[in-house]
């Protein structure tokens, strides 16, 4: 948990959507803000756009994972209701006038184009990794060459074999960019289709072959999510399929907030 001085230091924001999805007045949130369960969430209105907000005991937050959850519950809520843009975790404004006239106002054209873009659509994340086992059997069973020298570094010892260990090394991360290639291409030639927009992600580990979201029209999350299990079928054994979603569209249009200087103009991020 944050946990910091009681009273107020500034806004903490979530998120920005249309106005109108809330209501009139000070609409009720199920989750509490980051911060406790006693701090409300709450909205911050400027013509047709409304900030989703509560107030923050601390002006900085550190990545606590209590505080990720609360983050995470408080944008999705939101986006029960209605599009949202999501505002990066740890953003903070001085104080709700402050986020009034230099976001709502100040950026409100440029929210409006971004809420357009991601107008009924919805982020899905997926993640590809081989099982490690049939993948080097695999390699094995098709790679004469890899079995050989396998074969021979296991017969001798170490000390001997330092030159075919550094090639079977070369080889096997030869062979494994190339069927990381296919095999990540294969899958996005069934599912970049169905997808309005598309993000690759880093791969963070060397069985990964895919790690993908994907901007989807809510209508089209049946067909997606049809497909992907499709090809984890086929694919069965062979690759591993980690699918989530629906989510609000993090990789596409969230907000990444400066206050200083001139005001806080949404940063460039990925997205229209």
């Amino acid at each position: 948990m944050i946990r910091g001085a009681q009273r107020s230091v500034g806004t903490y924001v979530y998120c920005v959507g249309a106005a109108e999805s809330f209501g009139s007045g000070s609409p009720s949130f199920r989750n509490r803000g980051v911060g406790g369960p006693e701090v409300k969430v709450r909205t911050v209105e400027y013509r047709d756009l409304v900030a989703v907000v509560s107030d923050a005991q601390v002006m900085t937050f550190g990545v606590a994972p209590d505080a990720l959850i609360a983050h995470e519950r408080v944008v999705e809520e939101a986006m029960s209701r209605t599009d949202v843009l999501p505002v990066a975790f740890g953003t903070v404004a001085p104080n709700d006038h402050e986020l009034k006239e230099r976001l709502l106002w100040r950026a409100h054209d440029e929210l409006r184009h971004r809420l357009a873009y991601i107008r009924g659509r919805v982020e899905l994340e997926l993640k590809v990794l081989w099982n490690r086992d049939h993948l080097y059997f695999e390699i094995i069973a098709h790679r004469d060459d890899i079995r050989r020298l396998r074969d021979t570094v296991a017969r001798r010892p170490p000390e001997a074999v330092h030159a075919e260990r550094v090639q079977l090394g070369e080889l096997t991360a030869a062979v494994l960019g190339d069927k990381r290639d296919h095999d990540a291409h294969a899958i996005l030639d069934v599912l970049a289709p169905l997808a309005v927009d598309l993000r690759l992600n880093p791969l963070l580990a060397d069985m990964m072959v895919l790690d993908g979201s994907f901007l989807v029209d809510r209508d089209g999350i049946e067909a997606f999510e049809a497909q992907v299990q499709q090809l984890d079928e086929v694919q069965a054994g062979r690759l591993v399929f980690t699918y989530a979603g629906p989510l609000p569209p993090y990789s596409f249009v969230t907000l990444r907030l400066n206050w200083m200087r001139h005001g806080a103009q949404p940063a460039r991020s990925p997205g229209p």
